[in-house]
């Protein structure tokens, strides 16, 4: 056996040293109280869902979506308006806690693939936009209408 090894077994003898018998300086303190606000910050945004106006208007875009007549492209394959809605309502139930906006959902789930990153557009007739472009624009429909209707 080395100086250096303790014998086997030993490790259960040690006493355990409370942290607050360990010297703290004031840098210790800020440091971990920095650390404690961001780990705070950090697991309430992660446990962040969309208030009620986002919920609506994701909502909105969902039902857009399905009630196109378009087809979506997505890594290359075309799909039915239905099937793309189902598949964005598919990514917003899995992200739903990083999403607290609808320019949230367009940006992060409704624009590109999380896979491959290919960028998703949309065909309506002979006219082809990227999913993010078109959908930005029904949201921004949408919220005009609203104002008006509210006035």
């Amino acid at each position: 056996m080395t100086a250096n090894r303790e014998p086997a077994g030993a490790a259960h003898c040690r006493k355990a040293v409370p942290l607050s018998d360990l010297p703290m300086t004031a840098r210790h303190w800020r440091l971990a109280a920095i650390a404690g606000a961001l780990i705070f910050a950090l697991s309430s945004a992660a446990f962040a869902t969309p208030g009620a106006p986002a919920q609506a208007e994701i909502d909105h875009l969902l039902k857009f979506v399905a009630a196109s007549n378009c087809t979506f492209v997505r890594n290359g394959t075309e799909y039915a308006a239905d099937k793309a809605s189902e598949h964005l309502a598919g990514k917003f139930r899995f992200a739903a806690s990083r999403i607290a906006t609808a320019e949230d959902f367009i940006r992060d789930l409704a624009s590109q693939s999380s896979m491959s990153g290919e960028a998703y557009h949309v065909k309506c007739g002979k006219v082809d936009t990227p999913a993010g472009v078109w959908l930005t624009g029904e949201l921004r429909r949408y919220r005009e209408s609203r104002l008006r209707a509210a006035h």
